[in-house]
């Protein structure tokens, strides 16, 4: 039992070698590809997070200094001048004589003199409870700052931010709460002006925002990706090209033997479905093709149309001009019929001596006869002499068409029944013409 499967596991082991050796450039490569991919991914995304970490950084230093800034005004000058009369800090303070901008004020006009609207640089403090005299600017203008001032109402202590489309260009939106603190309570609920005079110690009063732009920062990192992914190329491409040369060598031989290989299979296979004379599709080869057509068009519930021709009276040319003539005349009208199969799916076929087949999937009866009438003018184009024939003094065709949705119920064999009996009535009826038959009609 145990020599058994050692058996087969060194007979696995040698196959799992052979597949290998055969198989090693492919291997190689793909592994190589594969680390290279592999790089290249991780390099995107560690420039992505290298991006997101500076806007961060910047954003969360940027915000800090201007909560730093209103802090320290608030505490340093505004708090000290309550004492001094005839000194109010307010909203509106450039309308009333000695008044100076309280905190909110201060830090919203510091942050309209640091914003940088060229560089797409914005920093913004609004509330939806802004003073009358910033009514339009003072509250959210957006999606975002909307989204911003829900998220911290309900999480004082975080951050909300995102990045996206604001303007015409990629920016990375950052915002923090404004609490409300106890030196702010008093006078924001005492203010004539103030909009809301019920505000108490660690409310949300107001968001604080940075907008900056990351297309710049990212074309960078694009620039030193370009350079990355142009040394690994580099690098495989050195790699790949040596292990062709390495290997190549010993592969030569070999693929030429399989290029012998394959041309021989190529010309048997060509051999097996290809009619030699027309270079149409062979009786075999026309059988197997209906029969996949006829599935696919079953599946699909569309028509398939199928046209049998028969060359008239070609005994008689064969009697008159010979039979390399007949040769000839046959490949001329395989010619036309093989040019009338334009679209998906079609294919004209020899199905036996003088008579072809060209089968037309997703065609009616209606279409059907347009070919027709296509293959016949262009027969009767090509003037090919038939001085013998009984009905016309040029080469010409006779046709049956039938056309039918296939089902469970009918079959190929049953189509070209149909064809066939359309192709004799057309003898019957002096040749040179088409007849459409079909279920009704039998």
């Amino acid at each position: 039992m145990m020599t058994a499967l050692r058996w087969k596991l060194l007979k696995l082991c040698k196959l799992l070698y052979q597949l290998l050796y055969m198989r090693v450039i492919i291997i190689l490569v793909t592994l190589l590809c594969l680390g290279f991919g592999i790089a290249l991914v991780g390099t995107y995304y560690l420039s992505i997070n290298l991006v997101d970490s500076q806007t961060m950084h910047y954003a969360k230093v940027a915000v800090k200094t201007l909560n730093e800034a209103r802090i320290l005004y608030s505490k340093n000058v505004v708090n000290r001048l309550k004492s001094m009369d005839g000194i109010v800090a307010i909203a509106e303070y450039h309308t009333v004589k000695g008044g100076i901008p309280n905190p909110a004020t201060y830090t919203i006009e510091l942050g309209e003199r640091l914003s940088d609207k060229s560089e797409g640089i914005l920093f913004r403090l609004y509330s939806n409870y802004p003073f009358p005299n910033r009514q339009l600017t003072g509250g959210p203008q957006d999606k975002f700052e909307w989204d911003a001032l829900t998220y911290l109402k309900e999480h004082p202590e975080a951050s909300f931010y995102r990045k996206e489309q604001f303007g015409d260009r990629l920016s990375f939106r950052y915002t923090e709460a404004v609490l409300m603190e106890p030196s702010c309570v008093a006078c924001h609920n005492t203010l004539r002006s103030s909009p809301r005079k019920d505000w108490k110690v660690g409310q949300v009063r107001g968001i604080v925002e940075i907008t900056q732009p990351v297309d710049n920062l990212t074309l960078i990192a694009e620039d030193g990706l370009k350079i990355i992914y142009t040394v690994l190329m580099t690098i495989i491409a050195l790699a790949i090209s040596g292990l062709i040369l390495v290997i190549g060598r010993f592969r030569a031989i070999n693929q030429e033997l399989e290029q012998k290989v394959l041309e021989r299979t190529a010309a048997l296979n060509h051999l097996a479905t290809i009619d030699e004379l027309t270079q149409l599709l062979n009786r075999r080869h026309f059988n197997l093709l209906l029969q996949q057509e006829w599935q696919r068009m079953q599946r699909q519930q569309q028509p398939l149309s199928l046209i049998l021709c028969d060359v008239d009276h070609f005994k008689k040319y064969n009697d008159t001009y010979g039979h390399l003539a007949g040769d000839n005349c046959l490949r001329a009208v395989a010619q036309v019929l093989d040019s009338s199969a334009k679209r998906s799916g079609e294919f004209a076929a020899r199905y036996g001596g003088e008579e072809f087949a060209i089968v037309l999937p997703g065609v009616n009866c209606i279409e059907a006869t347009k070919v027709a009438t296509i293959i016949m003018n262009a027969i009767h184009c090509l003037k090919i002499p038939h001085k013998t024939s009984l009905n016309h003094s040029y080469i010409t065709l006779s046709m049956g068409i039938a056309s039918t949705i296939p089902n469970d119920k009918n079959s190929p064999e049953q189509l070209i029944k149909s064809a066939d009996i359309g192709l004799y009535q057309a003898k019957e009826e002096g040749r040179d013409r088409f007849i459409i038959w079909n279920e009704r009609q039998q």
